[in-house]
């Protein structure tokens, strides 16, 4: 079974990067960012605060949460319904790293990105993959990119081009980078096991294309 981990801060490309290495290698892609914005959308849905651990505790308890893979991605399903593109939006956005830093909440996802995972193996982006989800992988690769290059790449994701929202922007990248940074549960970090990339001056294609060398090289090099 491979699993490839691939971890970073917001912005720094890693679900392109992700995707493509996944096609290539021919194993699902999971998104957990797109976990935890889940569980974060729904939240919001029922008008809760993400902050609120114990309320947030409650509703993973009471809803059902499915991963199915569809068109070789894992599509995160709630209660019967795909929110998709919903996740994607300033709101959830600043919902999503509230939500992340309780630690009941990460520990029943690691589980459902364990289960995931565990059948025909995975390319898995996160933010704690390569030290907490699956720290015996032995391809684990870390993005990262200035915090000016990862606004821009957000703010042409988002469709905006004003000042004011690239200030905005910024400052909720850094904000975000200092509560995944801090929180007590799985922080974002990377160690010495970690193959670090820098995606400012790179294209993805290259990017992925250094990956899928170092993994095949690694299997290649594993073999009797």
């Amino acid at each position: 079974m491979t699993v490839v981990a691939i971890d970073g801060p917001a912005g720094v490309g890693k679900s392109t990067v992700a995707r493509r290495v996944a096609a290539e290698l021919g194993v699902p892609y999971l998104d957990t960012g797109a976990m935890y914005r889940a569980v974060a959308w729904k939240a919001l849905e029922e008008g809760l605060d993400p902050g609120e651990e114990s309320a947030i505790e409650e509703l993973i308890g009471a809803i059902r949460f499915e991963l199915r893979t569809r068109d070789a991605e894992a599509e995160v399903v709630l209660d019967g319904f795909a929110p998709g593109p919903l996740l994607r939006t300033p709101r959830v956005d600043a919902a999503t790293s509230r939500v992340a830093v309780h630690p009941r909440v990460r520990a029943w996802l690691v589980g459902r990105q364990r289960e995931f995972a565990a059948s025909e193996g995975a390319v898995v982006e996160g933010r704690d993959i390569g030290t907490v989800v699956f720290p015996e992988t032995r391809h684990k690769f870390f993005l990262d990119a200035p915090l000016e290059v990862r606004t821009e790449r957000r703010l042409r994701q988002l469709g905006g081009r004003d000042a004011d929202a690239r200030e905005r922007l910024r400052q909720q990248i850094r904000a975000r980078d200092e509560r995944d940074r801090r929180r007590s549960a799985s922080p974002l970090r990377r160690d010495a096991s970690y193959e670090v990339i820098d995606t400012s001056t790179a294209e993805a294609d290259r990017i992925a294309a250094r990956i899928l060398r170092s993994v095949r090289g690694a299997v290649v090099a594993t073999d009797p």
